[in-house]
């Protein structure tokens, strides 16, 4: 087949699209920028076109575009010079939404403009692993429910610790692939030398010591989903090699000859401003506008205090395994910190208080803060009294049983309950 007739398609993501801004990224038309919505969309060198491109090398009626659900199609309408997609020359092509076409000499982005914000906030204060009562965080809630069920590839933005690779699990479980792969790359994490490898995986004989054939991440998450956490660490010169993934499908292993397929969903998470790694050329513009056909942002703990309640209880009972109630003050002190550590530093402070009881009330002074002791101290006997209260009530008052899930001996136990005034069934 001559590149005069091939037709290319990419692996369609379902996200519905209303809008998609066409913008002239690179070459002698840059600047140029057009928004496409229904019906056909013409891109040329003529004035009459809705896009005009300032290119030599562009024809007057160069190409068409219409918008399809999750993906645009592209159409050459005989330019002298020919429509470039994954830089072959197309007569028809449907190209994913964060995508690239080149026209002339002139490179043309096709990113969505939906602003996900606009959506109406969820009703849920719960999904798939996440809690939230605030607006702000049940928009978020919204955005994920909209992107989960497509196969689009999502950036999620953030600063550290706000709970990226928790919103990560939820998209994979909202999506069709739950039942697949859910496999966890770590760009930050990975070896500088190693990491073509950890993520492509090797043939044998590649490197010294690679003595076998071995699968990558990539083949881990086949026909699942892969994370990619803080994709803004991975190296300059493998990001062409994860765009060919993202836009073809197909990777190499490391030594390899042999080109394989993957089908797989991309989420990706960085805690850096990627359009400003992009200026400052740390990281390649194809590839930022590829991973962010779906871009959602979680906003840090200190935009969201209404959901510190929710979440310090949640984490006071994974850490102590029972329904332990939080002091009110401690509550409140919670909620009047600023956590530059977001909802991590949140999960340590909640475990600081279970252990030593060094949550500060607000208001209170140095002079009439307890001393250190007086304060683990405090902090112990609130929760000895919580957790052996809840942990009766989860047997049915039976002591004999509730010694025994709390791994204490039964006289041990009774001593317990006597100290703390807390009666019991025997049994």
């Amino acid at each position: 087949m001559s590149d005069a007739t091939r037709t290319l398609g990419g692996n369609t993501p379902t996200l519905p699209l209303t809008e998609i801004s066409v913008e002239a990224t690179d070459g002698p038309g840059k600047g140029a920028r057009g928004i496409l919505k229904a019906g056909t969309f013409f891109i040329g060198s003529d004035a009459g076109c809705d896009l005009q491109v300032k290119d030599d090398a562009v024809s007057r009626r160069h190409c068409s575009l219409e918008l399809l659900s999750g993906e645009i199609q592209v159409k050459d309408l005989g330019s002298r010079n020919g429509t470039r997609y994954l830089g072959a020359k197309v007569t028809t092509a449907r190209v994913p939404a964060g995508g690239a076409i080149t026209i002339g000499k002139t490179t043309l982005q096709l990113k969505p403009l939906a602003e996900p914000g606009a959506l109406p906030a969820s009703d849920r204060e719960e999904l798939h692993g996440l809690v939230a009562r605030s607006h702000v965080m049940k928009q978020v809630f919204a955005q994920l429910e909209r992107v989960g069920p497509s196969d689009a590839t999502v950036l999620l933005t953030g600063e550290t610790g706000v709970g990226k690779g928790a919103a990560a699990k939820a998209i994979h479980a909202l999506s069709p692939r739950a039942n697949r792969p859910f496999f966890v790359f770590d760009c930050a994490a990975a070896h500088r030398g190693t990491v073509e490898s950890a993520l492509f995986g090797h043939a044998k004989g590649a490197f010294t010591g690679a003595d076998r054939d071995r699968p990558g991440a990539v083949d881990a998450a086949n026909f699942g989903t892969l994370f990619l956490d803080e994709v803004g660490e991975l190296p300059l010169d493998l990001q062409p090699k994860l765009l060919r993934l993202l836009e073809a499908r197909e990777y190499q292993p490391l030594g390899s000859n042999v080109v394989r397929r993957a089908e797989l969903r991309v989420v990706s998470a960085t805690h850096r401003n990627l359009k400003n790694e992009v200026a400052a050329g740390r990281f390649r513009k194809d590839l930022y506008f590829r991973l962010a056909v779906a871009e959602v942002e979680l906003p840090p703990l200190r935009a969201r205090p209404d959901d510190i309640p929710l979440l310090a209880g949640r984490f006071a009972r994974e850490l102590s395994g029972v329904e332990v109630k939080l002091e009110p003050t401690t509550v409140a002190a919670f909620q009047c910190m600023q956590w530059p550590g977001n909802v991590r530093e949140l999960r340590n402070a909640v475990e600081r208080v279970l252990a030593f009881g060094t949550a500060e009330a607000p208001g209170q002074s140095v002079a009439e803060q307890p001393g250190f002791i007086e304060a683990r101290d405090s902090a112990l006997e609130r929760f000895e009294k919580d957790y052996l209260q809840a942990l009766l009530k989860q047997h049915d008052g039976q002591v004999t049983a509730a010694a025994k899930a709390a791994r204490l001996a039964r006289s041990h136990f009774y001593r317990l309950l006597e100290r703390h005034g807390i009666t019991g069934r025997r049994g």
